[in-house]
């Protein structure tokens, strides 16, 4: 599926629903704030979340005072979401509309790459794009913190199959480049009471 129709799914997706309406709403990313406060080394600590969207995310971040984040995803509309929502807090994110499968992508070196979003809709060579994209960007010694759809979670969201993952086939993708920190499942519960589960995963970027 090219950018354009997928940008456009997901515009749709955004403007059919009501934030705390989509199926991977949380009021807070616990897991994904717990990990970021844990992992960075300071509070000027680069922080890229990919597939960030209009997610509440940003707003901890923000809250505990995180001073270089960049929130990406391919629906602007999600992106406007976030900033409206952030109102002159907006100005301290730094929002990319942009598709992470774009080959002429370029992304600042980071030292926390953050994904809950985006990684579970990739299959086949895109996999191995978005790792040589990650190598690329996140710094050594970086922490790249990924949640994506267990094994036993649904095969599909929003309408797209996801790709889902198993700790074993996470490292046969991301090893030897990157060393495993830790793991955990966690069970999301959308607002129709769908449940899925969530596989989170902590690597660090080896030399």
């Amino acid at each position: 599926m090219e950018r354009s129709s997928d940008a456009h799914h997901w515009d749709t997706i955004y403007g059919k629903y009501r934030r705390d309406q989509l199926g991977w709403h949380a009021p807070v990313l616990q897991t994904s704030l717990n990990w970021i406060l844990k992992y960075a080394e300071s509070k000027n600590s680069p922080i890229v979340d990919i597939g960030g969207g209009s997610s509440s995310l940003v707003d901890h971040l923000l809250g505990h005072f995180y001073s270089k984040v960049t929130v990406l995803d391919l629906s602007q509309r999600a992106l406007d979401d976030s900033a409206n929502r952030l109102g002159a807090k907006a100005s301290d994110v730094t929002f990319v509309c942009a598709d992470i499968r774009d080959a002429n992508l370029f992304l600042k070196p980071t030292q926390i790459w953050h994904d809950r979003a985006a990684f579970h809709f990739l299959f086949g060579s895109e996999v191995d794009s978005y790792r040589d994209r990650l190598k690329k960007t996140l710094a050594t010694g970086g922490t790249f913190i990924l949640g994506v759809f267990s094994e036993n979670a649904p095969p599909t969201c929003s309408s797209l199959a996801v790709n889902r993952h198993s700790v074993t086939g996470l490292e046969r993708i991301f090893s030897p480049a990157f060393r495993l920190l830790e793991s955990k499942i966690e069970i999301h519960y959308t607002p129709t009471a769908i449940q899925q589960e969530y596989l989170y995963t902590a690597w660090e970027r080896l030399p």
